[in-house]
Protein backbone atom coordinates (compact mmCIF):
# COMPACT_ATOMS: atom_id res chain seq x y z
CA UNK A 1 0.00 0.00 0.00
CA UNK A 2 1.32 3.43 -0.96
CA UNK A 3 2.05 5.60 2.06
CA UNK A 4 0.55 9.10 2.00
CA UNK A 5 2.53 12.29 2.12
CA UNK A 6 1.89 14.02 5.47
CA UNK A 7 1.56 17.80 5.74
CA UNK A 8 1.26 19.36 9.21
CA UNK A 9 0.52 23.10 9.05
CA UNK A 10 0.63 24.46 12.60
CA UNK A 11 -0.68 27.88 13.59
CA UNK A 12 0.21 29.48 16.91
CA UNK A 13 -2.42 30.82 19.28
CA UNK A 14 -5.37 30.53 16.83
CA UNK A 15 -8.77 30.14 18.52
CA UNK A 16 -11.53 28.09 16.94
CA UNK A 17 -14.17 30.82 16.93
CA UNK A 18 -11.96 33.05 14.76
CA UNK A 19 -11.71 30.91 11.63
CA UNK A 20 -14.10 30.91 8.71
CA UNK A 21 -15.12 27.24 8.66
CA UNK A 22 -16.38 27.67 12.22
CA UNK A 23 -18.93 30.15 13.53
CA UNK A 24 -17.05 33.41 12.86
CA UNK A 25 -18.80 35.58 10.30
CA UNK A 26 -16.01 38.16 10.35
CA UNK A 27 -13.22 35.70 9.47
CA UNK A 28 -11.88 35.69 5.91
CA UNK A 29 -10.16 32.32 5.45
CA UNK A 30 -11.22 30.90 2.05
CA UNK A 31 -8.35 28.41 1.79
CA UNK A 32 -8.92 26.92 5.24
CA UNK A 33 -12.63 26.75 4.42
CA UNK A 34 -11.89 24.90 1.18
CA UNK A 35 -9.78 22.32 2.98
CA UNK A 36 -12.61 21.79 5.47
CA UNK A 37 -15.00 21.27 2.55
CA UNK A 38 -12.78 18.54 1.14
CA UNK A 39 -12.02 16.94 4.49
CA UNK A 40 -13.36 17.42 8.01
CA UNK A 41 -13.37 20.74 9.84
CA UNK A 42 -13.61 19.77 13.50
CA UNK A 43 -15.70 22.01 15.74
CA UNK A 44 -14.63 20.49 19.07
CA UNK A 45 -10.86 19.95 18.93
CA UNK A 46 -9.00 20.73 22.15
CA UNK A 47 -5.36 21.28 23.05
CA UNK A 48 -3.79 19.60 26.08
CA UNK A 49 -2.10 22.74 27.40
CA UNK A 50 -2.80 26.41 26.77
CA UNK A 51 0.77 27.56 26.05
CA UNK A 52 3.14 26.66 23.22
CA UNK A 53 5.84 24.29 24.47
CA UNK A 54 3.75 21.88 26.57
CA UNK A 55 1.07 21.67 23.89
CA UNK A 56 3.56 20.89 21.12
CA UNK A 57 5.48 18.32 23.14
CA UNK A 58 2.16 16.65 23.93
CA UNK A 59 1.02 16.22 20.33
CA UNK A 60 4.53 15.22 19.22
CA UNK A 61 4.96 12.53 21.90
CA UNK A 62 1.42 11.36 22.50
CA UNK A 63 1.84 12.10 26.21
CA UNK A 64 -0.40 14.35 28.27
CA UNK A 65 1.71 17.14 29.83
CA UNK A 66 1.74 15.63 33.32
CA UNK A 67 3.04 12.22 32.18
CA UNK A 68 6.68 13.32 31.94
CA UNK A 69 6.36 16.79 33.46
CA UNK A 70 6.53 18.78 30.23
CA UNK A 71 4.15 21.47 31.40
CA UNK A 72 6.23 24.67 31.28
CA UNK A 73 7.58 27.01 28.60
CA UNK A 74 11.20 26.36 29.57
CA UNK A 75 11.48 22.58 29.87
CA UNK A 76 11.80 21.02 26.42
CA UNK A 77 12.08 17.36 25.49
CA UNK A 78 15.34 15.47 25.18
CA UNK A 79 16.47 12.86 22.68
CA UNK A 80 15.30 10.05 24.96
CA UNK A 81 11.62 10.96 24.45
CA UNK A 82 9.52 9.54 21.61
CA UNK A 83 8.86 11.96 18.80
CA UNK A 84 6.61 11.85 15.75
CA UNK A 85 9.18 13.37 13.38
CA UNK A 86 11.95 10.97 14.41
CA UNK A 87 9.69 7.95 14.08
CA UNK A 88 8.53 9.05 10.64
CA UNK A 89 12.16 9.49 9.55
CA UNK A 90 13.10 6.09 10.97
CA UNK A 91 10.24 4.54 9.00
CA UNK A 92 11.21 5.77 5.57
CA UNK A 93 9.71 9.26 5.38
CA UNK A 94 11.69 12.20 4.06
CA UNK A 95 11.15 14.76 6.82
CA UNK A 96 11.20 18.53 6.24
CA UNK A 97 10.92 20.63 9.39
CA UNK A 98 10.25 24.28 8.77
CA UNK A 99 9.63 27.01 11.32
CA UNK A 100 9.59 27.00 15.06
CA UNK A 101 10.95 24.41 17.44
CA UNK A 102 9.31 24.72 20.89
CA UNK A 103 9.70 20.93 21.23
CA UNK A 104 13.33 19.82 21.60
CA UNK A 105 16.17 21.08 23.79
CA UNK A 106 19.07 22.98 22.22
CA UNK A 107 21.48 20.09 22.88
CA UNK A 108 19.43 17.64 20.78
CA UNK A 109 20.88 16.75 17.38
CA UNK A 110 18.05 17.53 14.96
CA UNK A 111 19.59 15.38 12.24
CA UNK A 112 17.90 12.39 13.87
CA UNK A 113 14.52 14.06 13.41
CA UNK A 114 14.60 15.51 9.90
CA UNK A 115 16.48 15.58 6.63
CA UNK A 116 15.97 19.33 6.20
CA UNK A 117 15.67 21.93 8.95
CA UNK A 118 14.60 25.43 7.93
CA UNK A 119 14.23 28.15 10.57
CA UNK A 120 13.54 31.74 9.58
CA UNK A 121 12.57 32.56 13.18
CA UNK A 122 16.10 32.12 14.45
CA UNK A 123 17.26 34.91 12.15
CA UNK A 124 14.32 37.06 13.19
CA UNK A 125 14.87 36.60 16.93
CA UNK A 126 18.62 37.14 16.56
CA UNK A 127 17.91 40.36 14.71
CA UNK A 128 15.64 41.51 17.53
CA UNK A 129 18.58 40.95 19.88
CA UNK A 130 20.96 42.77 17.54
CA UNK A 131 22.74 39.53 16.62
CA UNK A 132 21.80 39.07 12.96
CA UNK A 133 24.46 38.52 10.32
CA UNK A 134 23.39 41.73 8.62
CA UNK A 135 22.85 43.80 11.75
CA UNK A 136 25.40 46.29 10.47
CA UNK A 137 23.12 47.02 7.54
CA UNK A 138 21.25 50.29 7.74
CA UNK A 139 17.87 48.67 7.00
CA UNK A 140 18.08 46.19 9.87
CA UNK A 141 19.26 48.87 12.30
CA UNK A 142 16.42 51.12 11.21
CA UNK A 143 13.82 48.39 11.78
CA UNK A 144 15.19 47.55 15.22
CA UNK A 145 15.32 51.22 16.19
CA UNK A 146 11.70 51.63 15.06
CA UNK A 147 10.58 48.62 17.11
CA UNK A 148 12.37 49.88 20.22
CA UNK A 149 10.79 53.30 19.82
CA UNK A 150 7.35 51.76 19.37
CA UNK A 151 7.71 49.71 22.56
CA UNK A 152 8.89 52.72 24.55
CA UNK A 153 6.03 54.79 23.16
CA UNK A 154 3.47 52.20 24.28
CA UNK A 155 4.95 52.00 27.76
CA UNK A 156 4.70 55.78 28.11
CA UNK A 157 1.20 55.92 26.63
CA UNK A 158 -2.21 55.14 28.18
CA UNK A 159 -2.06 52.27 30.65
CA UNK A 160 -4.81 50.36 28.88
CA UNK A 161 -2.50 49.86 25.87
CA UNK A 162 0.77 49.02 27.63
CA UNK A 163 0.12 45.32 28.06
CA UNK A 164 -2.49 44.84 25.33
CA UNK A 165 0.04 43.45 22.81
CA UNK A 166 -1.71 45.66 20.25
CA UNK A 167 0.65 47.02 17.57
CA UNK A 168 -1.97 47.74 14.92
CA UNK A 169 -1.65 48.00 11.16
CA UNK A 170 1.82 48.04 9.66
CA UNK A 171 3.18 46.41 6.53
CA UNK A 172 5.66 43.72 7.55
CA UNK A 173 8.55 42.68 5.36
CA UNK A 174 12.06 41.26 5.42
CA UNK A 175 13.25 39.14 8.33
CA UNK A 176 10.23 40.22 10.41
CA UNK A 177 7.88 38.43 8.00
CA UNK A 178 9.19 35.02 9.04
CA UNK A 179 5.90 33.15 8.51
CA UNK A 180 5.56 34.06 4.84
CA UNK A 181 9.27 33.42 4.31
CA UNK A 182 8.90 29.96 5.88
CA UNK A 183 5.96 29.19 3.62
CA UNK A 184 7.85 30.32 0.52
CA UNK A 185 10.82 28.17 1.53
CA UNK A 186 8.52 25.16 1.92
CA UNK A 187 6.97 25.86 -1.48
CA UNK A 188 10.43 25.97 -3.07
CA UNK A 189 11.27 22.66 -1.40
CA UNK A 190 8.07 21.03 -2.69
CA UNK A 191 8.66 22.23 -6.25
CA UNK A 192 12.10 20.61 -6.27
CA UNK A 193 11.17 17.47 -4.33
CA UNK A 194 12.14 14.39 -6.32
CA UNK A 195 12.81 11.80 -3.63
CA UNK A 196 11.20 8.37 -3.86
CA UNK A 197 10.26 8.39 -0.18
CA UNK A 198 6.93 9.83 0.95
CA UNK A 199 7.23 13.36 2.33
CA UNK A 200 6.58 14.43 5.90
CA UNK A 201 6.39 18.24 5.93
CA UNK A 202 6.05 19.82 9.37
CA UNK A 203 5.57 23.59 9.16
CA UNK A 204 5.33 25.32 12.55
CA UNK A 205 4.41 28.99 12.12
CA UNK A 206 3.86 31.97 14.45
CA UNK A 207 0.66 33.60 13.20
CA UNK A 208 -1.63 34.75 14.73
CA UNK A 209 0.47 34.89 17.91
CA UNK A 210 0.69 38.41 19.40
CA UNK A 211 1.77 41.11 19.01
CA UNK A 212 -1.51 41.92 17.30
CA UNK A 213 -0.04 43.42 14.14
CA UNK A 214 -0.84 42.91 10.47
CA UNK A 215 -0.39 44.30 6.97
CA UNK A 216 -2.99 46.76 5.72
CA UNK A 217 -4.12 44.58 2.80
CA UNK A 218 -5.27 41.86 5.20
CA UNK A 219 -6.69 44.29 7.75
CA UNK A 220 -8.92 45.87 5.10
CA UNK A 221 -10.55 42.50 4.36
CA UNK A 222 -12.10 42.27 7.84
CA UNK A 223 -15.54 43.87 8.25
CA UNK A 224 -15.59 45.46 11.73
CA UNK A 225 -19.40 45.37 11.75
CA UNK A 226 -19.30 41.56 11.84
CA UNK A 227 -17.05 41.37 14.90
CA UNK A 228 -19.03 40.47 18.05
CA UNK A 229 -18.90 42.51 21.23
CA UNK A 230 -16.11 41.48 23.61
CA UNK A 231 -16.92 39.15 26.48
CA UNK A 232 -16.95 41.06 29.78
CA UNK A 233 -17.67 39.86 33.30
CA UNK A 234 -19.68 41.48 36.06
CA UNK A 235 -17.87 41.95 39.40
CA UNK A 236 -19.82 38.99 40.79
CA UNK A 237 -18.81 36.76 37.89
CA UNK A 238 -15.19 37.88 38.13
CA UNK A 239 -15.05 36.97 41.82
CA UNK A 240 -15.72 33.34 40.88
CA UNK A 241 -12.92 33.22 38.32
CA UNK A 242 -9.43 31.92 39.22
CA UNK A 243 -6.70 34.10 40.69
CA UNK A 244 -4.57 33.85 37.55
CA UNK A 245 -7.32 35.35 35.43
CA UNK A 246 -8.09 38.11 37.91
CA UNK A 247 -4.40 38.93 38.29
CA UNK A 248 -3.65 39.20 34.57
CA UNK A 249 -6.77 41.32 34.04
CA UNK A 250 -5.76 43.67 36.87
CA UNK A 251 -2.24 44.09 35.47
CA UNK A 252 -3.15 44.50 31.81
CA UNK A 253 -5.96 47.00 32.52
CA UNK A 254 -7.83 46.19 29.32
CA UNK A 255 -11.01 46.80 31.31
CA UNK A 256 -10.38 50.49 30.64
CA UNK A 257 -10.71 49.88 26.92
CA UNK A 258 -13.98 50.58 25.15
CA UNK A 259 -15.80 47.86 23.24
CA UNK A 260 -14.61 49.43 20.01
CA UNK A 261 -10.98 49.36 21.14
CA UNK A 262 -11.25 45.70 22.10
CA UNK A 263 -12.95 44.93 18.80
CA UNK A 264 -10.03 46.63 17.06
CA UNK A 265 -7.68 44.11 18.70
CA UNK A 266 -9.86 41.32 17.38
CA UNK A 267 -9.99 42.84 13.90
CA UNK A 268 -6.21 42.80 13.68
CA UNK A 269 -6.14 39.24 15.05
CA UNK A 270 -8.67 38.09 12.46
CA UNK A 271 -6.62 39.76 9.75
CA UNK A 272 -3.57 37.86 10.97
CA UNK A 273 -5.60 34.71 10.37
CA UNK A 274 -6.38 35.94 6.86
CA UNK A 275 -2.67 36.41 6.22
CA UNK A 276 -1.96 32.89 7.44
CA UNK A 277 -4.74 31.58 5.20
CA UNK A 278 -3.16 33.34 2.22
CA UNK A 279 0.14 31.57 2.80
CA UNK A 280 -1.65 28.26 3.32
CA UNK A 281 -3.42 28.66 -0.01
CA UNK A 282 -0.09 29.20 -1.76
CA UNK A 283 1.29 26.04 -0.14
CA UNK A 284 -1.73 23.99 -1.24
CA UNK A 285 -1.35 25.34 -4.78
CA UNK A 286 2.26 24.14 -4.84
CA UNK A 287 1.19 20.65 -3.73
CA UNK A 288 -1.39 20.53 -6.51
CA UNK A 289 1.08 21.73 -9.13
CA UNK A 290 3.50 19.01 -8.03
CA UNK A 291 0.77 16.35 -8.19
CA UNK A 292 1.10 15.58 -4.46
CA UNK A 293 -2.12 17.08 -3.10
CA UNK A 294 -4.49 14.15 -3.69
CA UNK A 295 -2.02 11.71 -2.13
CA UNK A 296 -1.47 13.80 1.00
CA UNK A 297 -2.81 13.62 4.53
CA UNK A 298 -3.10 17.31 5.36
CA UNK A 299 -3.60 18.61 8.90
CA UNK A 300 -4.11 22.28 9.72
CA UNK A 301 -4.41 23.13 13.42
CA UNK A 302 -3.20 25.41 16.23
CA UNK A 303 -1.33 24.64 19.43
CA UNK A 304 -3.79 26.66 21.58
CA UNK A 305 -6.01 29.74 21.50
CA UNK A 306 -5.89 33.38 22.59
CA UNK A 307 -8.03 35.71 24.74
CA UNK A 308 -7.87 38.53 22.13
CA UNK A 309 -9.48 41.02 24.51
CA UNK A 310 -12.29 38.75 25.68
CA UNK A 311 -12.64 38.64 29.47
CA UNK A 312 -10.66 41.92 29.23
CA UNK A 313 -7.43 39.96 28.76
CA UNK A 314 -4.87 39.76 25.96
CA UNK A 315 -2.81 36.76 24.88
CA UNK A 316 -2.94 33.57 26.97
CA UNK A 317 -2.50 31.99 30.39
CA UNK A 318 -0.92 28.78 31.67
CA UNK A 319 -3.77 27.46 33.78
CA UNK A 320 -7.10 28.96 32.68
CA UNK A 321 -9.30 27.00 30.34
CA UNK A 322 -12.04 28.97 28.64
CA UNK A 323 -12.83 27.68 25.16
CA UNK A 324 -11.13 30.73 23.64
CA UNK A 325 -7.86 29.16 24.86
CA UNK A 326 -8.58 25.43 24.63
CA UNK A 327 -10.83 24.97 21.57
CA UNK A 328 -8.63 25.15 18.48
CA UNK A 329 -9.09 24.84 14.72
CA UNK A 330 -8.40 21.38 13.32
CA UNK A 331 -8.92 20.50 9.67
CA UNK A 332 -7.93 17.12 8.26
CA UNK A 333 -8.01 16.18 4.60
CA UNK A 334 -7.10 12.52 4.10
CA UNK A 335 -5.80 11.05 0.83
CA UNK A 336 -9.29 9.75 0.04
CA UNK A 337 -12.74 11.22 -0.41
CA UNK A 338 -14.59 12.04 2.81
CA UNK A 339 -18.16 10.88 2.31
CA UNK A 340 -19.62 11.79 5.71
CA UNK A 341 -19.37 15.00 7.73
CA UNK A 342 -20.85 13.47 10.89
CA UNK A 343 -17.48 13.42 12.64
CA UNK A 344 -17.06 17.21 12.54
CA UNK A 345 -18.99 17.47 15.82
CA UNK A 346 -16.90 14.81 17.60
CA UNK A 347 -14.81 15.65 20.66
CA UNK A 348 -11.14 15.23 19.72
CA UNK A 349 -7.76 16.15 21.17
CA UNK A 350 -4.52 17.25 19.53
CA UNK A 351 -2.91 14.24 21.15
CA UNK A 352 -4.92 12.18 18.63
CA UNK A 353 -2.97 13.53 15.65
CA UNK A 354 0.11 11.37 16.17
CA UNK A 355 -2.01 8.23 16.44
CA UNK A 356 -3.89 9.20 13.28
CA UNK A 357 -0.70 9.66 11.27
CA UNK A 358 0.73 6.35 12.47
CA UNK A 359 -2.53 4.61 11.61
CA UNK A 360 -2.71 6.01 8.08
CA UNK A 361 1.01 5.50 7.39
CA UNK A 362 0.96 1.98 8.87
CA UNK A 363 3.70 2.80 11.37
CA UNK A 364 4.11 1.39 14.88
CA UNK A 365 4.58 3.85 17.73
CA UNK A 366 6.95 1.68 19.83
CA UNK A 367 5.85 3.47 23.00
CA UNK A 368 2.75 3.78 25.13
CA UNK A 369 0.81 6.86 24.09
CA UNK A 370 -2.67 8.19 24.76
CA UNK A 371 -3.82 9.35 21.35
CA UNK A 372 -6.76 7.72 19.59
CA UNK A 373 -6.68 7.52 15.80
CA UNK A 374 -9.17 9.72 13.97
CA UNK A 375 -9.22 7.44 10.92
CA UNK A 376 -12.62 5.95 11.90
CA UNK A 377 -14.01 9.50 12.12
CA UNK A 378 -12.62 10.33 8.69
CA UNK A 379 -14.37 7.24 7.35
CA UNK A 380 -17.77 8.19 8.74
CA UNK A 381 -17.91 7.39 12.46
CA UNK A 382 -19.77 10.08 14.41
CA UNK A 383 -18.35 10.01 17.94
CA UNK A 384 -14.79 9.77 19.21
CA UNK A 385 -14.21 10.77 22.85
CA UNK A 386 -16.63 11.26 25.73
CA UNK A 387 -14.36 13.83 27.43
CA UNK A 388 -11.39 16.02 26.57
CA UNK A 389 -8.67 17.21 28.96
CA UNK A 390 -6.45 20.27 29.27
CA UNK A 391 -4.04 20.96 32.12
CA UNK A 392 -1.51 23.45 33.40
CA UNK A 393 0.06 25.16 36.40
CA UNK A 394 2.38 23.96 39.15
CA UNK A 395 2.54 22.86 42.75
CA UNK A 396 3.79 25.04 45.59
CA UNK A 397 7.59 25.18 45.62
CA UNK A 398 8.04 24.63 41.88
CA UNK A 399 9.48 28.08 41.27
CA UNK A 400 11.48 26.69 38.34
CA UNK A 401 8.17 26.24 36.53
CA UNK A 402 7.43 29.96 36.34
CA UNK A 403 8.20 32.36 33.48
CA UNK A 404 9.63 34.94 35.86
CA UNK A 405 12.23 37.50 34.87
CA UNK A 406 10.24 39.99 32.82
CA UNK A 407 10.39 43.59 34.02
CA UNK A 408 7.45 45.98 33.91
CA UNK A 409 8.78 47.38 30.62
CA UNK A 410 8.02 44.04 28.93
CA UNK A 411 4.51 43.25 27.65
CA UNK A 412 4.61 39.78 29.18
CA UNK A 413 5.20 41.07 32.72
CA UNK A 414 1.45 41.43 33.30
CA UNK A 415 1.03 37.67 33.02
CA UNK A 416 4.30 36.21 34.19
CA UNK A 417 4.36 38.15 37.46
CA UNK A 418 1.14 36.38 38.47
CA UNK A 419 2.85 33.03 37.84
CA UNK A 420 5.19 33.80 40.72
CA UNK A 421 2.28 33.42 43.11
CA UNK A 422 0.27 30.58 44.58
CA UNK A 423 -2.70 30.09 44.29
CA UNK A 424 -2.49 32.05 41.03
CA UNK A 425 -0.27 29.49 39.30
CA UNK A 426 -1.92 26.46 40.87
CA UNK A 427 -2.00 23.13 39.11
CA UNK A 428 -5.34 22.69 37.39
CA UNK A 429 -7.17 20.25 35.14
CA UNK A 430 -10.07 20.86 32.75
CA UNK A 431 -12.51 18.03 32.04
CA UNK A 432 -15.02 18.85 29.31
CA UNK A 433 -17.75 17.16 27.34
CA UNK A 434 -20.20 18.81 24.96
CA UNK A 435 -22.52 20.02 27.71
CA UNK A 436 -20.40 20.83 30.76
CA UNK A 437 -16.93 21.91 31.78
CA UNK A 438 -15.31 21.08 35.13
CA UNK A 439 -11.99 22.55 36.29
CA UNK A 440 -10.23 21.07 39.31
CA UNK A 441 -7.89 23.63 40.88
CA UNK A 442 -5.44 22.31 43.47
CA UNK A 443 -5.16 25.41 45.68
CA UNK A 444 -8.32 27.40 45.00
CA UNK A 445 -12.02 27.16 44.17
CA UNK A 446 -12.94 24.76 41.38
CA UNK A 447 -15.03 25.75 38.35
CA UNK A 448 -18.10 24.27 36.68
CA UNK A 449 -19.93 25.65 33.63
CA UNK A 450 -23.17 24.67 31.97
CA UNK A 451 -22.09 25.17 28.36
CA UNK A 452 -25.57 24.75 26.93
CA UNK A 453 -26.98 27.59 29.05
CA UNK A 454 -23.75 29.58 29.35
CA UNK A 455 -21.55 29.03 26.25
CA UNK A 456 -19.27 31.98 27.11
CA UNK A 457 -18.46 30.55 30.55
CA UNK A 458 -19.55 33.60 32.50
CA UNK A 459 -21.11 31.90 35.53
CA UNK A 460 -19.11 29.50 37.66
CA UNK A 461 -21.72 27.10 39.05
CA UNK A 462 -19.39 25.19 41.34
CA UNK A 463 -21.38 26.21 44.43
CA UNK A 464 -24.79 25.65 42.82
CA UNK A 465 -26.37 22.60 44.48
CA UNK A 466 -28.40 21.93 41.34
CA UNK A 467 -25.19 20.74 39.68
CA UNK A 468 -23.79 18.74 42.60
CA UNK A 469 -24.40 15.33 41.03
CA UNK A 470 -22.84 16.41 37.72
CA UNK A 471 -19.80 17.81 39.51
CA UNK A 472 -19.35 14.55 41.40
CA UNK A 473 -19.40 12.59 38.13
CA UNK A 474 -16.78 14.87 36.61
CA UNK A 475 -14.58 14.44 39.68
CA UNK A 476 -14.69 10.69 39.09
CA UNK A 477 -13.76 11.20 35.44
CA UNK A 478 -10.77 13.32 36.51
CA UNK A 479 -9.58 10.61 38.90
CA UNK A 480 -9.93 7.93 36.23
CA UNK A 481 -8.00 10.11 33.79
CA UNK A 482 -5.05 10.43 36.14
CA UNK A 483 -5.11 6.74 37.05
CA UNK A 484 -4.98 5.76 33.37
CA UNK A 485 -2.35 8.28 32.27
CA UNK A 486 -0.21 9.00 35.32
CA UNK A 487 2.90 7.33 33.90
CA UNK A 488 4.24 5.08 31.15
CA UNK A 489 6.39 1.96 31.40
CA UNK A 490 9.15 1.56 28.78
CA UNK A 491 8.42 -1.28 26.36
CA UNK A 492 12.05 -2.36 26.34
CA UNK A 493 12.81 -4.69 29.22
CA UNK A 494 16.20 -4.92 30.90
CA UNK A 495 18.70 -7.41 29.48
CA UNK A 496 18.84 -9.39 32.73
CA UNK A 497 15.18 -10.31 32.26
CA UNK A 498 15.85 -11.63 28.77
CA UNK A 499 18.79 -13.73 30.06
CA UNK A 500 16.61 -15.38 32.69
CA UNK A 501 13.94 -16.54 30.21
Amino acid sequence: MKKPHVIMFVADQYRMDSIGYGSCEAAVTPNFNQLAEEGLGFQHAFCQNTVCVPSRISFMTGYYPHVKGYRTMHHLAGSDEPNLLKNMKDNGYHVYWGGRNDILREDVDLRAYCHERNNRYEAMFNAYRGMSEDNKGERTKTVLKHMKEEREKRMKGPERFRYSHYYGVEDISGFRDADMLEIQDAITFIRHYDEEEPLMLYLALALPHPPYQVDEKYYNQIDPNKIPKPIRLTPEQLDMKPAMERGIRANQKLYDMSDEELKEIKRVYLAMGTKLDDGFGQLMHALKEKGMYDDSLIMMFSDHGDYTGDFEIAEKSQNTFEDVLTNVPLIIKPPFNVESKLGEEALVELIDLQATIYDMADIEAHHTHFGQSLLPILKGKKEHRDFVFTEGGRIEGEEHCTDSGHTKSNEYWARTVVQNEIPGHTKALMVRNKSYKFVYRLYETNEFYDLEKDPYELNNEIENEAYASFIHEFEKVALKYYMETTDVVPKRRDARVERSL
